[in-house]
């Protein structure tokens, strides 16, 4: 009997030992934000778009980065536009009249999807001019 009260302890005691006393928490991944670079040659009076897919939902920042003639940085202000494809251009949902900068000139949260990004020349570039727009995304 007093063996059959020692197992019954044992086994009590062992099966108090094998729960975690630490509790475990989930696993986050965290994703760095990711850089798109789109550059061309803006005619005057004209427009291009550029889409790309987020396969993240989360905010997408777009800027104007760099607008020159000839090799020289430009002043000039143009249309900069995110938003979804559309037949063979781009339904923006958000603008912004800007000259190039390191700063982003949009910022919207969107789900997963394909999106895109404009610009165009409203205001009458004096001739053709190369660019770079950089949108960030999850």
């Amino acid at each position: 009997m007093k063996s059959l009260v020692m197992i019954c302890a044992i086994a009590a005691l062992a099966s108090g030992c094998s729960k975690s006393a630490t509790p475990t928490s989930p696993t986050t991944t965290v994703t760095a934000p990711t850089p798109i670079l789109f550059s061309g040659t803006l005619q005057p009076r004209t427009s291009r778009f550029y889409s790309y897919t987020l396969t993240s939902a989360g905010t997408v920042t777009a800027l104007l980065a760099s607008l020159e003639r000839n090799g020289v940085p430009a002043g000039n202000s143009l249309e900069l536009g995110i938003g979804v494809p559309a037949g063979t251009g781009c339904a923006v949902t958000a603008v912004a009249n800007t000259s190039a900068t390191l700063q982003p000139q949009l910022r919207e949260d969107y789900s997963t999807g394909t999106y895109c990004v404009r610009i165009s020349d409203v205001d009458g570039l004096p001739q053709a001019m190369t660019f770079t727009i950089r949108v960030i995304h999850p």
